[in-house]
């Protein structure tokens, strides 16, 4: 015989270790609150199969009560704790008050007068809908990371179609008044499917946080945190060994940069090393690697550019760059300017650090030259 609250158990305990394991992976990142959320939510679902077997032990009207209350809100915070892992300013606790409250206020009391066959439709019902809005959640990012994504995202879906199935099941067999635990092919498929989902959700969770976890420490070793531009390590990932004729590699140097440090401290420094980074970003392509290189010099490399092309584009950021305004500590506005220095690869390839090394000596022909302005080879673009 098919013994559901014994696998329901089993599952309880699995929860338990996973909720655990949540748990401490939360304190050495206390950022990550979905992971409070979601640990929360399993604690519900667990604090459910305990009052459920207690019902389907001893009939008592009470933990049937609370077993109706414990399931939906473990699904609220399941649904909520997916919508933070995407958006960390979403507002878990909210929604879940948003969600049981009236729940609360409505479904139970309706199970302790006797009428517990319709609270069951209304419970599954909405722990189906929660836990299929999560699944759909999931499908919108699977791009993130398509297998594990993808198959949290089926987890969550088909549990919540087996809970839907059992509050069909029960309004079509007209079961509105029962007394007793349900006991059809629904609720037996739901056990099974809940067992697996909450361990497989589990596992699944912790892989998708290692595997973010992992690409955000990758990109913080190849980015530098003050402007938010790629490092040298990443600039040299970012781009192949070789630069064809069309690819090209601008350096750029701010202009008298020391002076600003002296004069207006370094924080201010800081300001205007930020205000370039994002100079770039706004006026060099996007699909162009952009990188701090230590100091303030900066590089990009354009990819699939003519000379021309190269040039505009450099002009650009440097007279964008020259029109911002800076304000110091002491509410002085003053401007910087930038010298750039222009370099192409040859024929069928030249190698990198060969390009670098050209830009940059026509940097120094730039600064030379009067900063403020691109130098590439003999040719000369006044800034």
């Amino acid at each position: 015989m098919f013994d559901m609250t014994s696998m329901l158990l089993g599952a309880a305990v699995a929860g338990i270790g996973i909720s655990l394991t949540m748990l401490s992976m939360w304190l050495t990142d206390r950022k990550s609150y979905y992971k409070v959320g979601w640990a929360v939510g399993v604690g519900f679902l667990i604090l459910h199969v305990f009052a459920y077997w207690i019902y389907a032990r001893s009939g008592a009207v009470v933990a049937g009560v609370l077993a109706c209350a414990f399931q939906p809100i473990g699904a609220a915070y399941l649904y909520a704790s997916v919508r933070q892992y995407f958006d960390a300013k979403f507002r878990l606790l909210r929604t879940v008050l948003w969600i049981s409250l009236p729940y609360l206020a409505i479904v139970p009391p309706i199970f302790a007068v006797g009428y517990d066959g319709v609270a069951l439709v209304i419970q599954n019902m909405l722990t189906a809908t929660l836990l299929i809005l999560g699944g759909l959640t999931y499908v919108e990012r699977w791009r993130e990371s398509p297998f594990a994504v993808g198959s949290l995202a089926f987890l969550y879906i088909v549990t919540g179609v087996s809970f839907a199935l059992c509050g069909l099941v029960i309004a079509a067999n007209g079961q509105w008044s029962i007394g007793y635990p349900p006991q059809n092919w629904a609720e037996e498929l739901n056990t099974a499917i809940s067992i697996l989902a909450l361990t497989g959700a589990g596992a699944m969770t912790l892989s998708l946080d290692q595997m973010r976890l992992a690409r955000r420490n990758q990109l913080s070793a190849m980015s530098d945190p003050l402007s938010g531009l790629l490092n040298r390590r990443g600039l040299a990932a970012a781009i192949s060994d070789t630069l064809l004729e069309n690819e090209a590699v601008v350096l750029f140097d701010l202009d008298h940069f020391k002076r600003i440090n002296d004069r207006h401290g370094h924080a201010v420094g800081d300001d205007v090393i930020r205000s370039f980074a994002d100079t770039l970003r706004e006026h060099g392509r996007s699909s162009d690697p952009k990188a701090r290189l230590g100091g303030e010099e900066f590089a990009m490399v354009m990819r699939g550019v003519s000379l021309q092309e190269a040039r505009g584009i450099a002009e650009r950021i440097l007279s964008a760059f020259a029109a911002v305004q800076m304000v110091s500590a002491k509410g002085e506005h003053f401007s910087c300017t930038v010298s750039a220095g222009l370099a192409f690869g040859q024929g069928k390839g030249v190698p990198v650090e060969h390009v670098m090394a050209r830009a940059d000596s026509a940097l120094y022909a730039a600064k030379r030259a009067g900063r403020n302005r691109i130098e590439s080879g003999e040719l000369r673009l006044v800034g």
